[in-house]
């Protein structure tokens, strides 16, 4: 097999194991290790915000802080702390609340505290909430609850009936509103692709919303009846596609919701993932798989039994009936099972799995896998047999062409021109049980060693037989119509092939007319030659009046305000009628600013602005205008 042919399979193959990856890629995980990583990058903290979502999401992981971080985030609390805001002091005092002997003065947080208390805004009451819970503070449930009530009333937003959740799982009394919500806060929740239940907001606030749901059903006792597995199931979707957060707020309410999903009292996802190679077969019966929760960890508050209840492709079957797994590891994460007795009809298998809880936890219901199925393949060795091969007229039947055995190269060079037609037909076979096969890629690769040109044909298959017949007429335009030897190939790939097949089958020498041969085409080298430079030239300026043309322009327009002012000063000034009114002087300032706005007009403002402006200092000049004009002409009409 050649490099370049090797290539092609590894192509072909790679673009199938793609597909195949894309439609049972292993369901991801929440992964703890890189949740830590994100954490701990924040540092060295800069504000309480980071430092708070930092340090608590640390905790959560089991963090011990050293005494020097210790200090550090006591006197970062002390340096950053703002006692007039609600946000900051919940913060801070939740800060110092990690902190062994970080004390703060309370007692001037007190009054911010009280002031939030009695706020209208939900994310004042849900950081009272904290606080009060941090300080171990008295809170009046049934005064929290109608403030919440009240305030979401004026912004209802997801975030805020995500707080409210979490305000209410704090109450002693008045919960029962919040609980009711819950309904129709899963209805908001926005589908994408039939697949992902989210919030607007992001994964922060929809880690947020989830862990408060849970938070609240905790406290009441009882789970939404609407909140059923399926939902669930969406929103781990949601959750494990984004898992690499980008911020530390995100990633401290993802932390959380997801601790939350592996142990409450009402429902737990697991994850199935397949470990062993995708492919089985006789020699590689077995089946390997892994159970975790939804942070990979192995599940601890019941064994479970697993059993495959099928695995069907749409030909086939491997199993007939419900087979167990067996546990391999101490843990209870992984699980094997012989899926192949027999060599099967190669294919792809889904493989159903299904999980209960051991006694005496066989009742525990909150167990579910989030995706209960594995895919598996099985190969199979083939073989290319019954190959013929021959080369004749187009316009004639089917010539007699030359059989091969495998891997056999035909002897002798065929002879071909542009009226003539390449055949080749030949069977891909199950080695196993003899039966024809229908691969993914089956094609004939034509090579020309000087120019280093290729050429793809693909075969037909029909009534368990490929077919090539290559027109080299009408694929003239392919070939570039260059006479010379080419070597013919023969490739055979399939995903569920274990031997892809490369043939070298025959040389064949073609000719083709010379007459119609064009220089567009060229051997490979010359057709990616270097070109010559595109140079644009750019269209010349026209020539513009020599400067004394130009000067003589200029004073032809100046020449009659230059005699205006002449005549001004050779007769004179009248002033003797000029009063100084109140329409002479708007009618002159008026008059003034239309010229200054044909001015502007010249350097700045187009003619849609200008008309707007001039319609108003128009009218003004011709309303004082007339008043003016009319006053001037009153004495005139006296002395009359």
């Amino acid at each position: 097999m050649t490099s370049k042919s090797f290539l092609i399979l590894t192509v072909l193959i790679s673009c199938v194991a793609i597909t195949l990856s894309s439609t049972n890629s292993n369901y991801p995980t929440i992964n703890l290790a890189n949740l830590r990583n994100f954490l701990e990058s924040v540092k060295p903290y800069s504000d309480l915000s980071n430092a708070f979502y930092s340090v608590k999401g640390l905790e959560l992981l089991g963090e011990k802080f050293q005494p020097q971080t210790q200090a550090e985030i006591c006197n970062l609390v002390k340096l950053k702390i703002d006692k007039n805001s609600i946000e900051s002091v919940f913060f801070g005092l939740s800060l110092a609340s990690s902190v062994p002997n970080c004390v703060l003065p309370n007692a001037e947080y007190q009054a911010t505290i009280n002031k939030a208390a009695s706020s209208k805004k939900v994310a004042d009451l849900y950081y009272y909430s904290q606080v009060a819970k941090t300080a171990k503070q008295p809170i009046d449930s049934k005064v929290l609850s109608k403030s919440v009530i009240d305030a979401l009333k004026t912004d209802s937003s997801i975030l805020n009936q995500g707080y409210a959740l979490h305000i209410a799982s704090l109450l002693s009394e008045g919960q029962k509103t919040l609980f009711d919500m819950i309904e129709d806060i899963l209805e908001q929740a926005d589908e994408v692709d039939k697949k992902f239940l989210q919030y607007e907001g992001g994964v922060g606030t929809t880690s947020l919303v989830l862990d408060g749901i849970f938070e609240l059903c905790a406290k009441m006792k009882q789970f939404s009846p609407k909140f059923d597995q399926a939902k669930l199931t969406k929103f781990v979707n949601y959750l494990t596609s984004k898992r690499s957060p980008t911020n530390a707020r995100s990633a401290y309410f993802l932390l959380k919701a997801s601790l939350k999903l592996t142990d409450n009292q009402f429902h737990i996802p697991l994850v199935l993932n397949r470990l062993s190679s995708v492919s089985v077969s006789s020699d590689q019966p077995n089946l390997l798989i892994s159970i975790t929760n939804l942070v990979g960890a192995s599940v601890k508050q019941v064994k479970l039994d697993v059993d495959a209840l099928s695995a069907k492709s749409s030909k086939s079957t491997l199993l007939s009936a419900k087979k167990p797994f067996t546990a391999k590891s101490s843990d209870g994460t992984t699980y094997e099972l012989k899926l192949v007795e027999q060599q099967p009809e190669a294919g792809f298998y889904t493989v159903a799995v299904s999980i209960s809880p051991k006694a005496p936890a066989q009742n525990d219901k909150r167990f579910f896998l989030v995706s209960n199925s594995v895919l598996v393949k099985v190969t199979t060795v083939v073989s290319v047999s019954d190959l013929q091969i021959g080369v004749g007229d187009r316009d004639q039947g089917l010539p007699k062409l030359s059989s091969l055995q495998a891997n056999q190269k035909l002897q002798k060079k065929l002879e071909a021109d542009q009226q003539s037609k390449l055949y080749v037909r030949f069977s891909v076979k199950d080695k196993l049980k003899g039966s024809n096969l229908e691969v993914h890629q089956a094609f004939l690769r034509f090579s020309e060693a000087k120019s280093g040109r290729e050429i793809i044909f693909l075969a037909q298959y029909s009534n368990g037989q490929y077919s090539a017949d290559v027109d080299l007429g009408t694929n003239s335009k392919s070939f570039r119509r260059l006479s010379g030897v080419y070597s013919v190939e023969l490739i055979v790939a399939d995903a569920l092939m274990q031997n892809p097949v490369s043939w070298n089958l025959a040389d064949v020498n073609l000719h083709f007319i010379e007459e119609q041969a064009s220089s567009a085409f060229q051997d490979k080298a010359a057709l990616y030659a270097k070109k010559p430079e595109i140079k644009h030239l750019f269209r010349l300026p026209e020539q513009t009046p020599s400067t004394l043309v130009s000067r003589v322009f200029t004073g032809l327009v100046l020449a009659p305000l230059a005699i205006l002012f002449i005549l001004w000063f050779k007769i004179g000034f009248n002033f003797r009628r000029f009063s100084f009114s109140l329409s002479s002087i708007v009618f002159h300032v008026a008059l003034a600013g239309i010229f200054g706005l044909f001015y502007c007009y010249w350097i700045k403002l187009n003619m849609f602005q200008t008309i707007r402006y001039l319609a108003l200092l128009g009218g003004i000049a011709f309303f004082a205008g007339n008043r003016l004009l009319r006053s001037l002409a009153a004495p005139k009409n006296k002395e009359q």
